[in-house]
């Protein structure tokens, strides 16, 4: 296993994964933030989650990000 991109993912692909990942991340320690913190702790927590929630699928799948990932991903190459 000499690369660290064995199954050949593309640029593209990887960024909205990991951009899904972040915002799940967060939207879940907002969460624990909320459930187990008092106080101003607790509030953010709760508007963290709900952000992380409702940004996850417009970041992934933005529309208007596809001439950006367009030129993450470079020229098609054939197998």
């Amino acid at each position: 296993m000499n690369s660290l991109n064995p199954l050949r993912y593309k640029p593209a692909q990887i960024a909205k994964t990991l951009v899904a990942t972040l915002t799940g991340v967060i939207g879940l320690l907002g969460l624990f933030a909320a459930e187990f913190a008092e106080g101003p702790l607790a509030t953010v927590g709760g508007w963290a989650a709900a952000a992380a929630l409702f940004l996850t699928p417009i970041l992934v799948f933005l529309k208007r990000a596809e001439p950006w990932i367009d030129l993450l991903d470079g020229p098609e190459q054939e197998s």
